[in-house]
């Protein structure tokens, strides 16, 4: 997609179609958004109220393009996930209607950069193998009418490639995009973006007394990797560790899960993308920040050598686990992944996972929800995610959760006795593999990282989310 910006006025830009986001107001205020546009063909403004998301088109003459206004709802709820998600509803309606060449208004906007996330993340197509008629159309140019700098134009397009390849990633099915696919992905980038990648096969792995992460990754027949990316800003500076979830599949192992909607499971390593791809933006942003990321990949799968609820394994740091159900695997195979990234200098972390689906339960598809020991950097978290337009909803760790996790036989279970606490125990027991008190934050995008349905901003299927919150992170550092 090729972005340009004009000064010029609506009426005078050349295109198919133009885009006019519009406040819910009076319909007086609203004609008079569209006063420089002369001989418009006669329609009923009344029809048109400009509530959130609301769509009017007004069809193409002789003189005027297609007119697509779009609804943003109150003045005061305007922000910035709002405005991104505005222009991703104007660029899903306008593709309906075959467009090529998009003029958008960015008169509401302090920020036109979010027009371009907005739009580039809303024109993404999940249909990848679809063969038919059907498959979506793609914008090939986008005039933002306003003020937006050739750097800032180039930054939002390499977040909407970034994010967009996260997705097609998370989207793939798990027999094409196995952990040796996202190996090699992580290679291609590191290779390109000039990043520092070492990749630890099971073999090593297990001699390197990662026990946790290769005990879940004996059921599978699919080779395991533990891959770290590094980003080198020089000795002086602080070092951001990210920790991203990858399981590939995920059938709950020997604690199979029901068969409905198992096929989904192929987003378990959406935690995965978002690290990998977060290291590219680092590798083109360049920042005085050092950052290593650290991602676990494997399947999780009942063959004949997968663990058995009951059996024990070593972590990295020497922490006995008993493994209650290898459906909390995600936990299991983070613990030595969390560690490793101390190891390679880390001093504060941020691990983003689709843990535990206790956080849909809590926070549906709204919000990830985040935890972690230091309040400051807790906070410095949720105001990016706020930045970044993905929200974040603290939940506690008080002492008497870490009672949650107790084990007969190892130093602590992989989950609670009972079902209460699911969410915070997931992070309980993270937590056990974050050492001298570094500041932590874990990110739950279980409810996030996929969408049910259909939204007018968002095609179903895989977001891509944490990315644009790690990136607005590193921005505050």
């Amino acid at each position: 997609m090729k972005v340009t910006s004009s000064d010029l006025s609506l009426d005078k830009v050349a295109a198919e179609a133009v885009a006019i986001p519009v406040l819910e107001s009076s319909s007086k205020d609203r004609v008079e958004q569209l006063a420089s546009f002369k001989k418009l063909p006669e329609f009923k403004l009344e029809d048109f109220s400009g509530k959130l998301y609301e769509t009017f088109q007004i069809p193409a003459t002789e003189s005027t393009p297609l007119i697509l206004l779009v609804g943003v709802g109150k003045k005061e709820d305007f922000d910035s996930r709002i405005a991104r998600n505005v222009a991703g509803t104007a660029v899903r309606r306008a593709l309906k209607s075959k467009v090529k060449t998009l003029v958008y208004d960015a008169s509401l906007y302090e920020n036109s950069a979010l027009i371009i996330e907005g739009v580039g993340l809303g024109e993404f197509d999940p249909g990848i193998y679809k063969t038919g008629k059907d498959k979506a159309g793609k914008l090939e140019e986008l005039i933002i009418v306003g003020k937006i700098g050739v750097r800032e134009i180039k930054e939002a397009l390499d977040v909407v490639e970034t994010v967009n390849w996260a997705r097609r990633l998370i989207n793939e099915p798990a027999n094409l995009l196995t952990p040796t696919h996202i190996v090699n992905e992580a290679k291609k980038i590191a290779r390109d973006y000039k990043l520092d990648i070492e990749v630890i096969n099971e073999k090593d792995a297990v001699r390197r007394g990662m026990g946790a992460f290769a005990g879940i990754a004996r059921g599978s027949h699919e080779p395991s990797f533990l891959v770290a990316l590094k980003y080198s800003a020089g000795k002086n500076y602080p070092t951001l560790g990210v920790v991203g979830k990858g399981i590939t599949f995920d059938s709950g192992g020997l604690s199979i899960k029901p068969s409905e909607k198992m096929h989904e499971m192929k987003m378990d390593m959406a935690g995965a993308a978002a690290v990998i791809g977060f290291l590219k933006l680092v590798a083109i942003l360049k920042p005085k920040v050092n950052v290593v990321g650290v991602t676990p990949l494997t399947e999780n799968l009942p063959g004949g050598g997968a663990l058995k609820p009951g059996d024990v394994v070593r972590a990295l740091n020497g922490k006995t686990i008993e493994v209650l159900n290898t459906d909390a695997e995600g936990r299991v195979v983070l613990s030595d992944a969390l560690v490793y990234a101390q190891k390679l200098g880390a001093t504060k972390i941020v691990d983003v996972a689709t843990l535990v689906g206790a956080t849909i339960s809590a926070l549906g598809s709204e919000a990830s929800a985040i935890l972690g020991n230091d309040q400051d950097f807790v906070d410095q978290v949720v105001k990016a995610g706020d930045e970044a337009g993905e929200r974040l909803w603290q939940l506690p760790i008080y002492s008497e959760h870490k009672d949650l996790l107790k084990s007969d036989i190892a130093d602590m279970a992989n989950i609670p006795p009972t079902r209460g606490a699911g969410v915070i125990a997931g992070a309980v027991f993270l937590q056990e593999f974050i050492a001298n008190k570094n500041p932590w934050a874990h990110l739950d995008i279980c409810g996030t990282a996929w969408t049910e349905t259909e939204k007018p901003y968002l095609a179903k299927g895989p977001t891509g989310v944490g990315i644009r919150t790690l990136l607005a992170l590193l921005k505050s550092f």
